[in-house]
């Protein structure tokens, strides 16, 4: 009976020293987890991937395009609003009224946006025969217009761009000229203007430019405001439509809007019929007032 006692007691004993250890391993691997997901700490205020992402999102895409170039000025421009945001911490009771009126507006948008992005826009399918038919029926806006990719050399007097034709005719660097005696802003890409659309091009130069093949120089100097150019054509693509593989992600989003919006206006009528909604006309022109 004794010996029995005693297995019992300390199997429990074992059986909390895992237990323990199980905890204590948990622990241990939530705090790794989330020193690895830490991406900087600001007093003692962890700064997470997800943090820095959520930021990104919810910015305009030239913010994301901005990250990819100078990841670092990001991070550092979310150390500096966390370090704003624990200085006016000080002032939160002050300026509480204000941030409540705010955050209750912001809530409401950003949980309608989830519920339609998350929930709404879950029910929506889109089949392969409805791409198709809008591939097939607006086949115009997937015209890919002829494009020429350009260089120049800008210089201000047509002695100077003469000078500059016969150098180039018996091989010097277009890229090192433009990069070392061009007047245009165009001299720190060492020339390069990038790819335009052949429409949107001087119907003059557009035809002396379609004659030409990439790599070549054009023969006749351009006179324009900023001076005389000489220019390069360095790429050209073909007018094109694109395939229907191309199309469908542009497709799918665009009717996927579409219907998100008919589903949203669906829903807001049913709730219209079963809720109770009253606007006061008359406290509209007192509301204009607050706002003058």
């Amino acid at each position: 009976m004794k010996i029995r006692l005693f297995y019992r007691k300390w199997k429990g004993i074992i059986g909390l020293f895992i237990l323990s250890f199980i905890i204590i391993g948990v622990v241990i691997f939530l705090i790794i987890e989330e020193q690895r997901n830490t991406i900087a700490v600001v007093n003692g205020y962890k700064i997470k991937f997800d943090d820095i992402i959520t930021k990104i999102q919810l910015s305009p895409e030239i913010y994301k395009e901005y990250f990819l170039i100078d990841p670092k000025s990001v991070i550092d421009d979310y150390v500096n609003q966390i370090l704003l945001f624990q200085y006016a911490k000080k002032y939160e009771r002050k300026l509480r009224k204000k941030i409540e009126g705010k955050l209750k507006n912001y809530y409401i948008e950003i949980l309608t946006q989830q519920f339609v992005e998350d929930i709404l826009s879950d029910k929506i399918k889109i089949s392969d025969q409805e791409i198709s038919h809008y591939y097939n029926t607006h086949l115009q806006e997937f015209v890919i217009p002829e494009k020429v990719q350009i260089s120049e050399i800008v210089v201000d007097t047509k002695e100077k761009a003469d000078e500059i034709l016969n150098r180039l005719r018996i091989g010097e660097s277009f890229e090192k000229i433009a990069e070392t005696e061009s007047i245009a802003l165009t001299r720190e890409k060492r020339g390069e203007i990038g790819w335009i659309e052949v429409d949107k091009l001087n119907p003059d130069v557009a035809s002396l430019i379609e004659q030409m093949k990439p790599g070549e120089i054009l023969a006749n100097i351009i006179k324009t405001e900023i001076g005389y150019h000489i220019i390069k054509l360095t790429g050209r693509t073909e007018k094109r439509i694109l395939s229907l593989s191309e199309a469908t992600p542009m497709i799918k989003n665009l009717l996927l809007s579409q219907k998100k919006k008919v589903e949203v206006e669906n829903l807001l009528k049913k709730l219209k019929e079963k809720c109770k909604v009253e606007i006061y006309p008359n406290k509209i022109e007192i509301l204009k007032g607050k706002l003058k």
